[in-house]
């Protein structure tokens, strides 16, 4: 009983993820806000690393950042690093020194989404010499962490009700 149910919340979750995965790449299906979309597949790694523990935390943010890359045009590389990263600090640091509640999870992940973002911005586009990179951040990285981190709420409630029911 127990590993069935175990199964049908993974089954769960890699259907939320397929779902986010098409949403994130088909063109004009999702809103755009001030001109820049969210980046769904973080905010949904996030909010299993909050619900879930340090293995499965690292797996679901592993196959979010594979499937971030490809949808980004390029290979599997630096979203698939840096979600894997950053689920599995944050899944252990809720683990060993913090509480597993929405407060916890909502600082974590938004020091989550900024640092992702932030250093994707240092290396692909300050480091590439792209012109006005600073008019560039302020216009379509901001947004796009602030869209991010507030799609991480919706999903981190949804997650949880999923990590309850099949437990």
């Amino acid at each position: 009983m127990q590993s069935s149910r175990v199964f049908f919340r993974y089954f769960a979750f890699g259907l939320e993820i397929l779902l986010l995965w098409v949403l994130q790449s088909t063109p004009k299906l999702m809103p755009e806000v001030l001109g820049a979309k969210p980046l769904l597949l973080l905010a949904a790694a996030l909010s299993f690393s909050v619900c879930e523990n340090v293995i499965p935390s690292l797996v679901l943010g592993a196959v979010c950042g594979m499937l971030s890359d490809i949808s980004a045009g390029g290979t599997v590389g630096y979203f698939a690093i840096a979600f894997t990263i950053v689920c599995f600090v944050q899944a252990s640091l809720l683990d060993t020194y913090l509480n597993r509640n929405f407060l916890s999870g909502a600082v974590l992940s938004l020091g989550s989404v900024v640092l992702v973002l932030g250093l994707y911005f240092v290396f692909f586009r300050l480091f590439a010499g792209v012109p006005e990179s600073g008019a560039l951040f302020v216009s379509r990285f901001l947004p796009r962490m602030a869209y991010t981190f507030l799609t991480f709420i919706p999903l981190y409630f949804l997650n949880r009700f999923l990590n309850k029911s099949f437990f």
